[in-house]
């Protein structure tokens, strides 16, 4: 703060104490700067120091409006054992803290944990804050308004459009992720209108935020940004028109399956096109194939025109409508036993792996399941519970080692399906290899809560000291997590 006083003394500083007086009498402590009996130039300076703690130390008494106060919130009290294993659970930072997060919503956290919530709060993922705030409920959001450190858990003010035209990168894109989860359209129909004017590196985040609420009101901007400049741009308008099988995209992908391929005597033949025109190379169907697809699943490196095909098959069948396979009046189940040139099977494949996870088609995910005892979790993450069940329960449980699929079924795991797999890890697994340890890290956090003995059972009946630590951490976990969801019922 400054007052007239101060700038009096500071001009007399500059001038000199031998070519003029200093003004106290301009000062609020004139009384006291007045009784210093010291040489003139030690009185400027101590009547500064005077006046510098006065104005530091007093203000006038100013009247500001209170804030409205937080909206009521009749959910339900977090029982207290509930509410200090959550406390405990983010002091050690858990990895069980989401699962609790999920199990408590319903709840409402006590009044008197909510600051220590909130100061917690840093430590956590954007999807475990999300939750958070949803326990601290209106209160919480109330004292988040108020302090700058927690304004990560108060989601942005959409109607303040000053983020969006004056923020940092990150406030922008958090801004519009805002909008886009309130009204998709309106947040497509924004970023189409500064599209030119944004950086290449702003197009691909904005534009990837429109992964969430993704419909028919994108089609034209992800037509635009097929164009860009940037390839990464495009690379995400590729990515994202793939979800929207009834555009104009995927009407442009369901003729190229039609001129490409036909089905004679149970074999699909594929006609790859040796020079593709402009349109499919803006389609990407001449796009290098992704270095998931790379290597075929019998390690053999393909080279020139071979590889040139699997490219354009792999993508063909990454973007095209699932539909565009059956319209010939295929039943979904048989498409996958069409024999398929083994150059193409592999890449054919990950490509109808890639269009079931953007376009979420169950049907498929299950005639896919059914047709490979291998699947990818993908595949597996969007087939039907009880036609992922009988799958894992038909195969071999030596398979279970060697695929991710059964991290796609969900807590909790039919018991027959736990004591399978940990049938495996007792009999056929090394204890140090990378699939032992994921598949007990997968059996403490899915396996039924009663099987708990049967863990601790096993941990005793071997010699074996990794077997014996990580049976043990089984049940342990298990038994945490059967407690910490006793609590909250």
């Amino acid at each position: 703060m400054s007052s007239p006083g101060l700038e009096a003394l500071t001009s007399a500083a500059l001038l000199g104490t031998a070519r003029t007086e200093p003004p106290i009498s301009l000062l609020h402590t004139r009384d006291a700067a007045g009784a210093l009996a010291t040489p003139v130039e030690h009185r400027l300076l101590g009547a500064a120091a005077l006046e510098c703690a006065f104005v530091a130390g007093g203000a006038v008494p100013a009247t500001r409006p209170l804030p409205a106060p937080a909206a009521d919130d009749d959910r339900p009290l977090l029982p207290a054992a509930a509410a200090e294993r959550l406390r405990a659970l983010l002091t050690v930072r858990s990895d069980l803290v989401g699962e609790w997060l999920d199990a408590a919503q319903g709840f409402r956290a006590p009044h008197g944990i909510v600051v220590d919530l909130l100061e917690r709060a840093s430590s956590l993922d954007e999807m475990q804050r999300d939750r958070l705030a949803v326990l601290l409920g209106p209160r919480g959001r109330w004292l988040a308004q108020q302090n700058p450190r927690w304004s990560e858990l108060v989601a942005p003010d959409t109607t303040d459009t000053s983020v969006w035209q004056h923020g940092s990168a990150a406030a922008r894109r958090r801004w519009f992720r805002a909008l886009r989860a309130q009204d998709p359209a309106a947040a497509t129909e924004l970023l189409a209108a500064s599209w030119k004017s944004e950086t290449a590196s702003a197009r691909q985040s904005l534009l990837a935020e429109l992964a969430t609420g993704s419909g028919a009101y994108d089609e034209d901007l992800l037509e635009t940004a097929l164009d860009d400049r940037s390839r990464k741009v495009r690379d995400v308008a590729l990515e994202l028109l793939r979800r929207l099988p009834g555009s104009a995209f995927g009407r442009r992908m369901t003729q190229r399956v039609q001129d490409w391929t036909r089905v004679h005597d149970g074999i699909l033949e594929f006609t790859v096109p040796d020079v593709l025109d402009a349109a499919a190379a803006r389609d990407g169907l001449d796009d290098p194939l992704p270095r998931s697809a790379e290597t075929s699943r019998t390690n053999r490196v393909y080279t020139g025109d071979d590889a040139r095909d699997r490219a354009r098959v792999w993508a063909l069948a990454a973007s095209a409508p699932l539909t565009a396979w059956t319209e010939s009046g295929a039943r979904i189940a048989a498409v996958p036993d069409l024999a398929v040139s083994g150059r193409l099977r592999d890449v054919l494949r990950l490509g109808w792996e890639t269009a079931v996870d953007h376009q979420r088609d169950s049907a498929w995910a299950a005639a896919l399941l059914q047709h490979d005892d291998r699947p990818g979790s993908r595949i597996a993450g969007h087939a039907p519970r009880e036609v992922l069940v009988e799958h894992l329960r038909r195969i071999p449980g030596q398979d279970l080692l060697h695929g991710d699929h059964i991290a796609a079924l969900p807590a909790p795991w039919p018991a027959d399906i736990a004591r399978k797999v940990l049938t495996v890890l007792y009999t056929a697994a090394a204890p140090s290899s990378p699939g032992f340890r994921t598949l007990t890290d997968l059996l403490a956090r899915r396996a039924p809560f009663e099987l708990v003995d049967l863990f601790d059972d096993a941990a005793t009946r071997t010699d074996d000291l990794v077997r014996l630590n990580r049976f043990a951490t089984v049940a342990d976990i298990l038994k945490l997590r059967r407690t910490l969801h006793e609590e909250l019922s």
